[in-house]
């Protein structure tokens, strides 16, 4: 009996450790795809931004993100946009930054950590940001109040 929890212990820290191994690599991917899409100008982040959500409400509609029977491995996914969006070619670069979003949200869905929902938030927050959906607290405040 103690042996069958020492393993099931044993699978929970590995788990736990690769889950958090995953974040910190995609935590320092989200601050370079951050600045990378800072870099660009308004209309190509406003064309990404709705190209990338209109991508995730498609995938939606389709199904739920559980059910698809030949899943990508998202983290591999983002791993690949990530180097495409270090290239020196422009439109390669937008790809690659539609695509890391697109990855890395679904990547984050629905993940029973705190750090990994707060990267999640991140990656809603930067879609916001490049659609111009995001209003200011004074905003959702005045709105609330009216």
């Amino acid at each position: 009996m103690a042996m069958l929890n020492n393993v099931n212990l044993g699978a929970r820290v590995l788990e736990r450790s690769t889950a958090f191994a995953r974040y910190l690599q995609m935590l320092r991917q989200f601050t370079t795809i951050s600045s990378a899409i800072a870099e660009l100008d308004a209309a190509d982040r406003k064309r990404i931004g709705l190209t990338a959500l209109a991508e995730l409400t498609r995938a939606q509609v389709v199904g739920p993100i559980e059910s698809a029977p030949t899943e990508p491995n998202w983290q591999v996914e983002a791993a690949i946009a990530f180097a495409r969006v270090r290239s020196q070619q422009p439109t390669v670069r937008v790809a690659g930054i539609k695509r890391w979003l697109v990855a890395a949200y679904r990547a984050t869905f629905d993940s029973p950590y705190g750090e990994i929902q707060s990267l999640h938030r991140g990656v809603l927050r930067a879609l916001r940001n490049m659609h111009g959906t995001n209003p200011t607290v004074t905003e959702v405040q005045l709105a609330r109040s009216a």
